[in-house]
């Protein structure tokens, strides 16, 4: 006996529109085959009903392989989604991870770096670049993460030059990253290709209009005991937030806010960059508060050793003062000098030419007291300027310290201008611009 045509086609019309499945499955669950052998008395037809258990099946098995794919991707596979949304990275993972999924990748990510998805499209970038032609004077723009404290500003002058400063877009020694205004890292088209000459394109960065030079690498801050010297890095530094306190495009002013603890006493450390179109420096405003009860004797040290030119290279690198070139490791005398940089000229100490990419940075200070100055081999070279070693390493370095002693509640401040330095045309050696100290 065959079914109705009305019926197989009514049948039909109500199964497509989801009625049937869902009154026969219910009635599958209860036990209740009656209505369904009222409705369709063939075998035939009971066996298309009877489909629902076949999907019901098939959908726990689905479930049960999901299920089991999600378990065993959480146990290899770490999930690091901040919200960035530059692109989607696998990485080679660390720890009890085989792998790990980003949203973002930052410098030091890209010696793990299997796969790589960069989301930033090229359209935009030939958009902007026929409206920054547009532009007659110089302008800024950026990009800043107030939750993660994470970004960049582009300081876009005529003819299609730029000057980049990067912020905490990187992953330091220890295996950590930064937060806040601190220099340092690049964005993932930068960085994904693990190749010298993009990864110039990090820290600071110059754009000539035709190719980019490294100015300022991953700086080396470190906040000290003054009893114990034992630095504690931006990274174990508690984050407590950061804000965007001005913006238009001729002037830009960030902030970020720490917490450090020395001899068991909170420092909170304020932070406030200013940024103004057109020029090749921005100055980082350092705050430092003792929050604690008792007296807090700390260092606070600022440098880099910033491969100038040419990103993972310092050949070529020697230091400069406004009395001239400093090839030899040694002190700076911060009573006469309120300014030095690295210029990427070459040392005829250790038998370097002087066919480098001649591009100049500069550090200039403001505090009372002055601090320590120094140019040297390494971060923490314990250098003899009585044994004139020359600058010969790969981390040639330039570096300022400060020693504080702060009662509760007292607070110390420390001003440092960071760029780049042009060439005067008689003398062909770095010249320093003027800054405007107003950071208004």
């Amino acid at each position: 006996m065959q079914c109705p045509d009305e019926e197989r086609i009514e049948w039909i019309c109500l199964k497509f529109e989801g009625l049937i499945i869902r009154h026969d499955y219910n009635a599958w669950l209860k036990g209740d085959m009656t209505l369904l052998s009222r409705l369709f008395s063939t075998s035939h037809c009971l066996e298309i009903v009877s489909f629902p258990q076949l999907s019901r099946k098939k959908l726990l098995c689905s479930a049960a392989i999901l299920g089991l794919i999600v378990l065993l991707t959480g146990l290899v596979v770490r999930i690091n989604f901040k919200g960035h949304y530059e692109g989607v990275f696998l990485l080679k993972g660390s720890g009890r991870y085989l792998f790990e999924l980003k949203d973002d990748l930052y410098l030091g990510d890209e010696h793990r770096l299997i796969y790589g998805l960069d989301f930033d499209d090229p359209l935009y970038r030939i958009a902007h670049l026929f409206d920054r032609n547009r532009h007659e004077a110089p302008y800024l723009a950026y990009e800043w993460n107030t939750k993660d404290g994470e970004g960049y500003i582009r300081n876009y002058l005529p003819d299609g030059r730029q000057l980049v400063t990067n912020f905490s877009r990187f992953t330091d020694d220890l295996g950590k990253e930064a937060a806040g205004l601190i220099v340092g890292g690049g964005m993932p088209d930068s960085v994904m290709e693990d190749n010298h000459t993009r990864m110039s394109e990090t820290g600071m960065s110059y754009f000539n209009g035709k190719r980019w030079f490294h100015i300022w690498c991953n700086a080396n801050e470190a906040v000290l005991s003054a009893q114990t010297l034992k630095p504690v890095y931006p990274s174990q530094w508690k984050f407590l937030g950061s804000k965007v306190l001005n913006a238009s495009e001729k002037v830009l002013t960030l902030m970020s806010s720490h917490q450090i603890t020395i001899d068991n006493v909170p420092l909170r450390m304020d932070r406030v960059a200013f940024f103004k179109a057109g020029e090749p420096y921005f100055i980082l405003s350092v705050r430092i508060q003792n929050m604690g009860k008792q007296f807090a004797s700390y260092s606070y040290m600022y440098g880099d050793e910033p491969w100038l030119g040419n990103f993972g290279s310092s050949e070529g690198n020697v230091g400069w003062t406004k009395d001239g070139l400093v090839k030899q490791v040694g002190s700076i005398d911060t009573n006469k000098h309120t300014f030095a940089g690295m210029f990427d000229y070459g040392n005829d100490l250790i038998g370097e030419g002087h066919d480098y990419t001649m591009m100049a940075n500069f550090m200039e200070w403001r505090s009372d007291p002055n601090p320590g100055a120094y140019f040297s081999n390494s971060p923490f070279d314990k250098f003899d300027p009585a044994t004139h070693t020359p600058l010969n390493s790969n981390g040639r370095f330039i570096g300022l310290q400060w020693w504080g002693d702060l009662k509760p509640g007292e607070t110390e401040r420390y001003y440092i201008a960071i760029g780049m330095a042009g060439l005067d045309p008689k003398t062909g050696l770095p010249a320093k611009p003027e800054v405007d100290w107003k950071m208004e």
